[in-house]
C-alpha cells in the first residue's frame, strides 16, 4: 500500500456542521421533528450544524432520522482515485446499456435485411 504525502492536507475534511446546514434549508427540515425522531434535543441538533465535526455515530443517526446519505455525500467529495469495497452502483446500468446496445446492433441487421428484401421485390 502507498501513501502520497500530505494527502491530509490537500484534502481537509469537509465542513459537516456547514453540510447538514445547506440540508437543513434546502429541503425545510424541521429541527424540532428530527430532534424528538432522534431521541434528542431541538437545542443538540441546532448545535450540529454549528460544529465543523461531530462523530461518526451522530452523522448515522443523522442519516438515519433524515432518510439522507451523508456519507455518501462526504465520499464524493474525496478524490476519485480513491478506493473503496461498496459495490459500483453504476454496475447493474452499465450491464444494461451493454445489452441494450447488442440488442441494437441486431435490430439495426434485422433491418438491413429487410430493407434488401424490400428493394429486390
Amino acid at each position: 500500500m502507498t501513501y502520497k504525502k500530505n494527502t491530509i492536507q490537500e484534502v481537509p475534511m469537509p465542513p459537516l456542521g456547514a453540510m447538514l446546514k445547506a440540508y437543513f434549508k434546502q429541503n425545510r427540515t424541521r429541527k424540532g421533528s428530527l430532534a424528538k425522531v432522534m431521541g434528542k434535543s431541538s437545542n443538540s441538533v441546532m448545535r450540529y450544524q454549528r460544529q465543523n465535526n461531530f462523530s461518526c455515530s451522530i452523522l448515522w443517526e443523522l442519516s438515519l432520522g433524515l432518510n439522507h446519505n451523508f456519507f455518501a455525500d462526504l465520499a464524493a467529495q474525496l478524490p476519485q482515485d480513491f478506493t473503496t469495497k461498496a459495490p459500483d452502483p453504476t454496475l447493474p446500468l452499465q450491464e444494461r446499456l451493454a445489452e441494450l446496445e447488442e440488442q441494437n446492433k441486431l435490430l439495426n441487421a434485422k433491418l438491413e435485411t429487410l430493407m434488401a428484401v424490400l428493394r429486390k421485390g
